[in-house]
């Protein structure tokens, strides 16, 4: 038996040229494999990602932390007041303290010329002289808890009772 044609196979090769183009395209389990393989990528990466905006969250405040130590150590100390103990404060939500412990170091001292002034004669060295002690400054700037940057150096300050 012959059939004619009525032109419904020449409108479907002039849509699809290749019987096999017209199946063209994904199966289920294609996409299946392909979306499991994308939630594997993302579950390990996924914990490394939530850190990472976690630490560029705290960025800002660890900035700010930063800024005020450096202008803590950097800024003149009243070197009269190093030995009173720890100060502290709070400025635009960062906590600061700032302790000097003093430094006792053995040095060797020169020996100076000792002579006996002649009666009425004032000498330069019997004027009291300051006696100047190494401080140990320790500076800690929290913009949050558990969240603290510290630094700490030396400065010279007048010991005693001066």
């Amino acid at each position: 038996m012959k059939s004619t044609s009525t032109g419904i196979v020449g409108v479907l090769r002039s849509i699809c040229p290749e019987p096999r183009a017209a199946s063209a395209g994904f199966t289920l389990i294609e996409a299946l494999v392909a979306l499991a393989l994308l939630l594997a990528f993302v579950s390990v990466l996924g914990p490394h990602l939530f850190y990472a905006r976690r630490i560029a969250d705290n960025i800002d405040g660890r900035i700010a932390a930063q800024t005020l130590l450096r202008t803590l150590l950097d800024a003149p100390v009243d070197r009269s007041i190093l030995g009173n103990g720890p100060r502290d404060g709070e400025v635009a939500g960062l906590r600061w303290s700032v302790a000097a412990e003093p430094m006792f170091v053995d040095a060797m001292v020169p020996q100076q010329d000792v002579s006996v002034p002649a009666a009425g004669d004032k000498k330069k060295g019997d004027e009291k002289r300051p006696s100047w002690v190494a401080f140990h400054l320790v500076a800690t700037v929290s913009w949050a808890p558990g969240q603290m940057v510290s630094a700490d150096t030396l400065r010279l300050g007048l010991g005693g009772g001066e």
